[in-house]
């Protein structure tokens, strides 16, 4: 059959964990990957971390074991770019003017870093952080005596605000909001997490604009709203992520936040699906929800891959995520951006955890930032509760004496 083949357009986290599903789910026929980055799919995650702060390089963390693509005869497709996807032949054009037909085609073309549209923005030593190649070149200005800005205050800033403190250079974040990371965790963490990195020798600047890069061939300084600047070998642009829906715009799917599937992550054409960052989800109360995460990516390649082989399951998410900074680690589970109420525990080390709440006292999220010990087992305990749809007394929620999981057995009967 000319359509017995799977397409997959991207070979980031959800594509490549899609093409080693389909294998393992007995998958016999076709599998080709397009890949237009131009090398072994790799994870992302330590990109802002461990390869930053000099303990590893991209290519330690690959996601195909070196001789996975042979071994499993997967048509991997380097360094060429999907141009046009034909809906009615089923075929996607090539960058190289080749085309490859699909009995099911799987978009996982991910997200691209948000540009700033300010003067100077192409100066050398400016930077966004998506890519290994994007990596190793900040990497390499990362030196000691190096005065590094960070434009964004949000969970990739202060990461690369960590390695770069940890390989001796002087760092200054600015923030246009009144705080840290604003959307991404409550108050409580967000004034802890600013505390150690100033402990660390982070400098904030909170509230205020880039307005302009200055230089002639290479960054020399940033200038922000109020008019004053700042001086920098380097710059990190680090304001957020868009997803990229450009192919399938072109393509006539349905586009909302994201490229717009249903709760089997398949798009408006049948034949379609998509996964990853780029992927707007219908979730379990009708609304639509793009998460960009490690986890999601993880468990919708999977899950896309059983439903283009027939499985029709629904992508039931309990969404989950981590930053390491310095020797700290912040989790955050379900949904915190649904909390009503909000429940703080501190731990006797100095971790903190909060539980998010809703109106009939539900857990909908947790949250905490911490020893690697202490906010893994909260944030362990408190996705097990919102599973079991238990309700602990905030009294137990918020005294670290109480084992919640032994009142959590207790509360089950």
């Amino acid at each position: 059959m000319p359509h017995d083949g799977i397409v997959i357009v991207g070979s980031g986290h959800a594509g490549a964990r899609a093409a080693q599903s389909l294998r393992a789910n007995g998958w016999q026929h076709r599998i080709s990957v397009i890949d237009g980055e131009g090398c072994a799919p790799y994870e992302r995650p330590p990109l802002s971390k461990a390869v930053l702060s000099g303990k590893s390089r991209p290519e330690d963390a690959v996601l195909f074991p070196q001789d996975f693509v042979e071994q499993h005869g997967i048509d991997f497709r380097s360094g060429v770019r999907a141009v046009g996807i034909d809906r009615d032949t089923r075929q996607v054009r090539l960058s190289n003017d080749d085309a490859v037909s699909y009995g099911r085609l799987l978009l996982t073309p991910g997200a691209e870093p948000r540009l700033l549209d300010i003067p100077g923005r192409e100066l050398e030593g400016v930077f966004s952080l998506r890519t290994a190649v994007d990596a190793c070149g900040l990497s390499g200005q990362l030196l000691p005596g190096a005065d590094v800005v960070i434009v964004g205050g949000g969970l990739i800033g202060l990461e690369v605000a960590a390695s770069a403190i940890q390989r001796g250079c002087s760092v200054t974040v600015i923030e246009a909001g009144p705080r840290l990371m604003t959307r991404a965790v409550p108050p409580e963490l967000a004034e802890l997490i600013r505390l150690l990195h100033e402990t660390r020798g982070v400098r904030f600047i909170l509230g205020r604009q880039a307005v302009a890069l200055l230089g002639s061939q290479r960054i020399e300084a940033l200038r922000m709203d109020d008019g004053s600047t700042l001086a920098c070998t380097a710059a990190l642009i680090s304001i957020g992520v868009t997803p990229r829906t450009d192919l399938a715009l072109a393509a006539g799917l349905e586009i909302e936040n994201g490229i717009a599937v249903d709760c089997f992550l398949k798009t408006s054409d049948p034949f379609i699906y998509a996964a990853g960052d780029a992927c707007a989800f219908k979730n379990g109360d009708g609304s639509r929800l793009r998460l960009e995460c490690w986890k999601n990516a993880e468990d919708q390649g999977a899950l896309a891959a059983r439903n283009m082989m027939g499985a029709n399951e629904p992508y039931t998410p309990m969404p989950w995520m981590w930053s390491d900074q310095y020797d700290r680690t912040m989790q955050i589970a379900g949904h915190p951006e649904l909390g009503e109420q909000h429940v703080a525990r501190h731990c006797p080390d100095g971790s903190l955890l909060v539980y998010h709440l809703d109106a009939n006292d539900a857990i909908v999220g947790v949250s905490g930032f911490g020893s690697l010990r202490e906010i893994a087992r909260g944030v362990r305990t408190g996705q097990m509760l919102m599973q079991r749809g238990i309700h602990p007394a905030k009294e137990a929620l918020q005294n670290p004496k109480i084992d919640l999981k032994a009142a959590a057995k207790v509360a089950a009967g």
